[in-house]
């Protein structure tokens, strides 16, 4: 995709500011803790898989799954492929929590659809070609997000 990651999330926070602005559909209030803890746990996704790419030599530019150097499997690595991607949703997640407007979670669902359906599977094509057998036994063995795996 075109579009950078965190640029994509960035658009989808502005939109989700517009809608809870504008068209919000219906209105809550999530405790602070929970804000909070939501994206603390974005955070602790984040920030582990930058640290392991840049520790591991390896390209944290998702423009660029072709430079990878090294295919990281530990860490926060083995129980998610992409806990970079995990991290934003949750931290957008954070984000519709605290501006508490129900149309904002559409928002969630489309960075989620536009991440898995687009980026991530541009980037495991580009993985295939440069890893070949070792990327493909571990996409079998670890999940694309948390809990589903998706081929």
């Amino acid at each position: 995709m075109n579009i950078p990651p965190l640029a994509q999330l960035a658009l989808c926070m502005v939109t989700a500011g517009l809608l809870a602005a504008f068209v919000p559909l219906a209105l809550f209030e999530a405790p602070a803790w929970l804000i909070a803890a939501t994206a603390l746990a974005g955070v602790l996704f984040l920030l582990p898989a930058v640290l392991s790419f840049i520790r591991h030599k390896t390209t944290v530019n998702p423009q660029s799954p072709d430079m990878a150097t090294t295919l990281v499997t530990s860490g926060v690595f083995s129980i998610t492929r992409n806990p970079m991607y995990v991290g934003m949703l949750i931290v957008l997640m954070a984000f519709v929590l605290w501006l508490g407007a129900v149309s904002t979670v559409l928002v969630v669902v489309a960075f989620f659809l536009m991440i898995d359906r687009v980026q991530i599977r541009g980037e495991e094509a580009a993985l295939i070609q440069t890893f070949g057998n070792p990327f493909q036994d571990y996409a079998a063995r670890v999940p694309r997000w948390l809990f589903m795996s998706t081929p």
